[in-house]
């Protein structure tokens, strides 16, 4: 049976499912909400009820403009969209952890950017970075493939950022065969060259089989806002 907290907000019916949470928590994970659907004052609403649950790990969010007009504390922002060159300074700016670092030459833009701004604004020092990898092996798909992380990853290790472990967007279409040898593939990379960091991983559609393999964090929207 759900546990659902309503809060309707312009018309819109959207509820935190606070079954959700439960379950993530209860096995060691870590639940980060994506609110991307939403508007600013939806936003707010959400984040209140959520940061209440043990397991609440941030809101994750894809468009840097929709953020700068949300307005929310930078602390809870977590990046999860794909990195434009252009929009690096603003994602530091506004967000405190990245979930999509896939390419080395967005990663030096984003030590100069913080090294820059830490001179001015601490709170900029503060900033954790997911290493994005196409576990899929999707041409249209960012991050860097399998085979080439260790590489990526030494050349990220040079640099003095924050890594937080590793990150994927699997197949969109799949069987569940399919998505336990993607998360399975995920959790031995993780094992081997970045022991004890964390897994971004997972959504609405697949978060309970990310659980059931272990994964870190588990990134659902709509399920989890009852959309």
């Amino acid at each position: 049976r759900f546990c659902i907290l309503p809060f309707p907000i312009q018309n819109l019916r959207m509820r935190i499912v606070l079954e959700i949470f439960e379950k993530v928590e209860r096995a060691g994970a870590q639940l980060l909400l994506v609110t991307k659907y939403l508007n600013a004052d939806q936003t707010h609403e959400a984040l209140k009820i959520a940061q209440k649950s043990p397991g609440f790990y941030g809101l994750g969010e894809n468009r840097i403009g929709q953020v700068e007009t949300k307005n929310i504390p930078r602390k809870f922002v977590h990046f999860i969209g794909n990195i434009q060159s252009r929009e690096i300074l603003k994602i530091a700016e506004y967000c405190s952890v990245v979930h999509s670092l896939g390419n080395l030459e967005h990663a030096e833009k984003f030590t100069k950017a913080l090294t820059a701004g830490a001179n001015s604004n601490s709170h900029l020092q503060k900033m954790g970075f997911f290493l994005q990898i196409n576990i899929s092996r999707e041409s249209q798909k960012s991050g860097v493939l399998p085979e080439d992380f260790p590489d990526f990853l030494k050349q990220v290790q040079s640099l003095p950022l924050e890594i937080l472990g590793i990150s994927a967007i699997g197949v969109g279409e799949f069987t569940p065969e399919q998505k336990r040898k993607e998360f399975k593939e995920l959790i031995a990379l993780r094992d081997e060259f970045l022991p004890g960091k964390k897994i971004s991983a997972g959504t609405s559609r697949d978060f309970e089989l990310a659980l059931e393999a272990g994964i870190d964090v588990l990134r659902v929207g709509k399920a989890a806002l009852g959309l």
